[in-house]
């Protein structure tokens, strides 16, 4: 390799920023609506709509704080910690904004749109209004400038994309398992083909393991649902086995 051959990847600039960065410029963003807001809400000679107004400050202000506890989620904060920082208990954090952070993960973990072009929008706002902050949203947006960070958050989140996409075909091979198994129901084959609906369970539970890596802020439910997994094929396992000692121990005929 010459030494003029550049191996850094090519910024693309229609990538998402990483999940972290992606929702603090989903923060800043609100942020300049509630700003935009306050600047054209100042009192005057005749207020213009000042229950309207505050109503869509009082909306800001609740996304401002769903934006606030996911970014606080994507940092590693657990419920305990949010709920101490909230001043509530863990289940009431969890309760309370539980659903902004499943909606989170839904969507990939990134707000649509392109990032660069909205990141030097804000800047360009902010810097409006202190000028000594030219880059007052891309410095705090460490993979703005970092092609590797955005390629590779992207990778995990077509790797749980696809995971999705594979757990949505166990319901069905679950259900042939099971039908091939109450099919073979007084026959020689009957514990064999127990132990291959367990199997399914156990690919299933390890699929869930694997999303657990690729989403992190949901790995605590796809580790409850691997337990549910396991545990259904553990009995569906143990009838097998008492289904084999029964006929082992049966008299010839």
């Amino acid at each position: 390799m010459s030494e003029t051959d550049d191996t850094t990847p090519e910024r693309d600039p229609r990538l998402p920023l990483a999940p972290l960065d992606d929702i603090r410029l989903a923060r800043a963003m609100t942020l300049q609506k509630i700003g935009t807001i306050v600047l054209s809400d100042l009192p005057t000679a005749e207020e213009h709509d000042p229950v309207g107004g505050a109503l869509d400050l009082a909306r800001l202000a609740d996304k401002l704080t769903e934006q606030a506890v996911i970014i606080r989620r994507e940092q590693g904060a657990s419920w305990t910690d949010i709920g101490k920082e909230a001043g509530i208990s863990r289940q009431a954090a969890h309760d309370r904004w539980g659903s902004a952070v499943e909606t989170w993960v839904a969507l990939g973990q990134h707000r649509e749109g392109a990032p660069d072009f909205t990141v030097a929008q804000l800047d360009s706002w902010y810097a409006g209004i202190d000028p000594e902050c030219p880059d007052a949203v891309s410095s705090g947006l460490p993979s703005l400038h970092d092609p590797a960070a955005r390629r590779a958050a992207q990778d995990q989140r077509d790797e749980a994309r696809r995971l999705h996409a594979e757990l949505n075909t166990y319901p069905e091979l679950e259900k042939e398992a099971f039908n091939r198994t109450f099919e073979a129901t007084g026959t020689p084959e009957h514990p064999a083909r127990r132990r291959e609906w367990a199997a399914v369970h156990l690919e299933h539970a390890a699929l869930l393991d694997r999303l657990a890596q690729a989403e992190p802020l949901a790995a605590t439910e796809h580790r409850r649902r691997a337990r549910t997994q396991r545990s259904l094929a553990d009995e569906i396992a143990a009838k097998a086995t008492d289904r084999t000692t029964t006929t082992e121990n049966e008299p010839a005929a």
